[in-house]
C-alpha cells in the first residue's frame, strides 16, 4: 500500500485577521473611554494597546513562536515550522473547527502539557490549500477517540 503524502500549508500573513484584530480593538478602546473613568480608563486603554500590539505581531507572524509552515499527515502526526526554521513535532489534537472561512487547529507536543494552535484563515493560504485543509480536517478522524470530533462544524 503506498504512503500517501502528507498534507503540507505554507502560511502567510492574514489581512482579514489584522482588519478584525484591529476592529475589535478599536471596539475595545472606544467601550472603555465611555464607560470608564479617572485612572481606570488610562489603564484600561493601555492595556487594550498592549494587546493589538501583541494580537497584530502575531497574526502578521512576528512573533517567533508562530507557525510559518505546517505539515499533517494521514496518522495524526503533525509539524510545523517557526520563523528561525526550526521544525516542532506534535500530534493532532481531537479539538478543531472548520467553516468556510477559518479553521483552528489544536496540535498537541511531544512535550508534556504542550500545545499550539494554529489559525487558518481563507487568505492565509492558497484557495486550493485551504480547501484542502479544510476537507482533511472534516474527514480526519483521530485514531484514540472512534467519535466525531466535537467541535468541528458540518
Amino acid at each position: 500500500m503506498a504512503a500517501v503524502a502528507p498534507l503540507r500549508l505554507d502560511l502567510k500573513a492574514s489581512r482579514l485577521l489584522v482588519r478584525a484584530l484591529i476592529l475589535v480593538h478599536g471596539l475595545a478602546l472606544a467601550a472603555a473611554w465611555i464607560s470608564l473613568i479617572g485612572w481606570t480608563r488610562y489603564l484600561a486603554c493601555a492595556a487594550i494597546l498592549v494587546s493589538l500590539g501583541n494580537t497584530l505581531a502575531q497574526a502578521l507572524q512576528r512573533a517567533g513562536h508562530q507557525a510559518l509552515s505546517l505539515e499533517l499527515h494521514e496518522d495524526g502526526r503533525a509539524s510545523w515550522k517557526n520563523r528561525d526554521g526550526t521544525w516542532h513535532e506534535a500530534r493532532v489534537g481531537s479539538c478543531h473547527f472548520v467553516s468556510g472561512a477559518l479553521a483552528i487547529l489544536r496540535l498537541e507536543s511531544l512535550g508534556p502539557g504542550r500545545r499550539k494552535w494554529v489559525l487558518l484563515m481563507s487568505d492565509s493560504v492558497s484557495p486550493e490549500e485551504f480547501r484542502r485543509a479544510r476537507v482533511w480536517l472534516r474527514w480526519w478522524r483521530n485514531p484514540a477517540s472512534p467519535s466525531r470530533n466535537n467541535l468541528t462544524k458540518d
